[in-house]
């Protein structure tokens, strides 16, 4: 009987056990959203300063754009307003990169599935019904 634990020995080992799984869980989520968070902000730094740098050298197209039209005869309002179509054009493709990117940023995948994996051991080990079922 004396190579037998206690069964207080055995539940302080559980619990210190499950502890470090928890630990380890939240470290690895913790890590998962940092790597999301730090591609979201690359994406969105890139993103504006495409933005910025198309804006200024744009201006200065569109003015000579439009003052090219008036140069032809058209009115300046009509010169001016399309450019202002071309603006309106650029906004929309624009708007269509930046969905069309932001739809390739990952969630928390991997962390989800092992906080599913975990909760459903855990809940065979113990007998209960894991948490979400």
């Amino acid at each position: 009987m004396a190579d037998q634990q206690s069964l207080g020995t055995l539940v302080s080992k559980v619990v210190r056990d499950a502890k470090a799984l928890l630990n380890a869980q939240v470290a690895l989520t913790r890590t998962e959203a940092q790597k999301t968070g730090q591609q979201v902000a690359v994406v969105s730094v890139f993103g504006i300063l495409a933005l910025a740098a198309v804006s200024i050298a744009g201006l200065f197209g569109l003015i000579a754009l439009a003052f090219g039209f008036v140069a032809l005869g058209l009115p300046e309002w009509a010169g001016f307003l399309i450019v202002a179509g071309i603006l309106i054009l650029a906004a929309v493709i624009a708007g269509i990169v930046a969905k069309v990117r932001s739809g390739k940023i990952t969630g928390l995948h991997v962390a989800q599935a092992e906080w599913q994996a975990t909760s459903q051991a855990v809940s065979e080990a113990v007998g209960r019904p894991a948490i979400g079922d």
